[in-house]
């Protein structure tokens, strides 16, 4: 079974699935604009219905404890939507820790963990579905990442649940797991996230070696990367037989990016820009299913 917003979801009938997104987030205080903080629910509506309209149904909405996380609104899109939403418990990079997260052990953070996967958030009822995401920046890891992360690696061990990253430009892929599968975590629980912007093959089948998951979810983000190459990429592991590893997604958390304003696809991106690329170099419709239905079902559910 499958954790979202509004309960318990087989498997089976999770669907097509954006594996990376924000929904609800407030990134204001740090980054210090109003342009990552989405307060306009007509607004966020609007473009996940869009996005529905070319066969998405399910997300996993990655902002955590330090990240404007909000699951009452996330309740109230998947209602409005028709969508599965999966909320997440953690914390991200250090510059987004309070006082609480810089003085706790990794103990005492794997509770919360516990606590809102098993028990709900906020005292809401609302339970976390996967654990993340949990950071680390770079070039190097800080303390309170490290922490966080064992402890994510502990809450994932005890309760069966996924564990979702943000690697910084892709980088700290083999740190992350490192960490993650010491305290006994699964690979195949674990999607490291970003890891499209490495643009390194040789990196990502050391990676994949492991058994891990990487996303390519920062799909649309072309200043970082083109598309173009991401979808070569993607080929390329797919061609030495990594598809049931990789997950899809685009990371909107800037309201820049949504489609409303005509320079970005927001929510369409990988439906509507991506996959055309995939389907131009030859990608069959089973391994597109893989990654965008059987992979994301895997990782999320808890009985597998």
């Amino acid at each position: 079974m499958i954790q979202t917003v509004m309960g318990e979801l087989p498997a089976g009938e999770l669907g097509v699935t954006m594996c990376h997104e924000h929904l609800a987030v407030d990134l204001s205080p740090v980054r210090g604009d109003e342009d990552s903080h989405f307060d306009d629910e007509e607004l966020v509506t609007e473009e996940l219905l869009k996005m529905k309209a070319l066969g998405v149904e399910a997300v996993i909405e990655v902002s955590c404890n330090d990240m404007g996380r909000n699951v009452r609104r996330l309740k109230k899109y998947s209602g409005i939507c028709g969508l599965h939403v999966i909320a997440s418990t953690g914390y991200y990079l250090a510059e987004y820790h309070s006082d609480f997260v810089k003085n706790s052990s990794s103990e005492e953070l794997c509770e919360v963990f516990c606590r809102e996967i098993t028990e709900g958030i906020d005292g809401t009822g609302i339970k976390a579905g996967i654990i993340g995401e949990v950071a680390s920046g770079e070039p190097e890891m800080r303390e309170s990442e490290r922490r966080v992360l064992i402890a994510a690696g502990m809450a994932g061990k005890r309760t069966g649940t996924a564990v979702t990253t943000h690697c910084q430009l892709g980088r700290l892929g083999l740190e992350q797991s490192g960490l993650l599968m010491n305290q006994g975590m699964a690979p195949d629980k674990i999607i490291l996230g970003h890891l499209d912007l490495a643009d390194d093959r040789a990196y990502y089948e050391e990676l994949l070696g492991l058994g891990v998951n990487i996303g390519f979810d920062t799909i649309g983000k072309t200043g970082y990367l083109s598309d173009e190459r991401r979808a070569d990429n993607l080929m390329y592991l797919i061609e030495r037989g990594y598809e049931k590893q990789l997950v899809l997604s685009q990371d909107i958390s800037r309201k820049s990016y949504f489609s409303r304003y005509g320079t970005y696809s927001g929510y369409m991106t990988v439906m509507k820009d991506f996959v055309p690329l995939l389907k131009k170099r030859g990608i069959k419709d089973e391994t597109l299913s893989a990654l965008l239905i059987h992979n994301p079902a895997r990782i999320l559910d808890k009985t597998s």
